[in-house]
């Protein structure tokens, strides 16, 4: 019993470590969250002790966009031009850098970014870190996805992503015209951003100008 008690000790101290590991979203709740109040993951998956971690760098392909692509069965609901309050947990800032958020209405199979932050994104965070991100005014009704993405400004160069299962309450039928994320520092092959550290150093923010127009058509129902 001594020692039962003693590895769940160990087992939970261990989550609680890597879950502050580097950054991760935390509300609304990323797929497979471990922390207490977000559903359950889906059958035959498992709880996502790493969160944090990244998705992979500029040399390789850890995990898939969003990490995990399996939708939750349970969905935050938000409504057409409501401005959500993300949360993120945070273990390393690596000196703030670049953040992306965008929807897609088939799981992420096609997805229009509804918010940039160049630079600034997570600078200085210690802890907890929020950011507002408003949910497009004319967004369709309908179970979308909610991403997040970050490229570090400083450390290796790597991908951050998060994916939370949202519905959204909006107009029956519509589109959402914007942009595609930029997908840098995420395998041979795509865009590298560099460390930019220094407020006069190169930051790739001329990546985020060449990123193509895309259109989300969602059809009546």
């Amino acid at each position: 019993m001594f020692k039962t008690t003693i590895l769940a000790a160990a087992m939970v101290a261990l989550s609680a470590m890597t879950v502050q590991a580097h950054v991760g979203l935390s509300y609304p709740c990323a797929r497979y969250h471990p922390a207490a109040g977000c559903p359950a993951p889906p059958a035959g998956q498992s709880i996502d002790y790493d969160i944090n971690a990244p998705i992979g760098t500029k040399d390789t392909i850890n995990m898939p966009i969003c990490k995990h692509t399996v939708p939750y069965s349970k969905r935050s609901t938000f409504k057409a031009g409501q401005t959500i309050q993300t949360k993120y947990s945070v273990g390393a800032a690596h000196g703030g850098g670049h953040c992306q958020w965008a929807l897609s209405y088939d799981n992420g199979k096609s997805w229009v970014v509804i918010k940039t932050l160049i630079r600034d994104c997570l600078k200085n965070a210690q802890g907890t870190y929020t950011a507002p991100v408003q949910i497009p005014a004319n967004a369709p009704s309908g179970k979308a996805t909610f991403m997040w993405l970050w490229n570090n400004a400083i450390g290796n160069r790597e991908l951050y992503s998060n994916c939370a299962d949202i519905e959204i309450q909006g107009k029956n039928g519509g589109q959402i015209k914007g942009v595609a994320p930029l997908i840098a520092n995420y395998g041979k092959g795509s865009p590298t951003i560099g460390e930019f550290p220094l407020a006069s150093q190169p930051d790739g923010s001329e990546l985020f100008n060449k990123r193509k127009a895309v259109t989300i058509t969602v059809k009546a129902k």
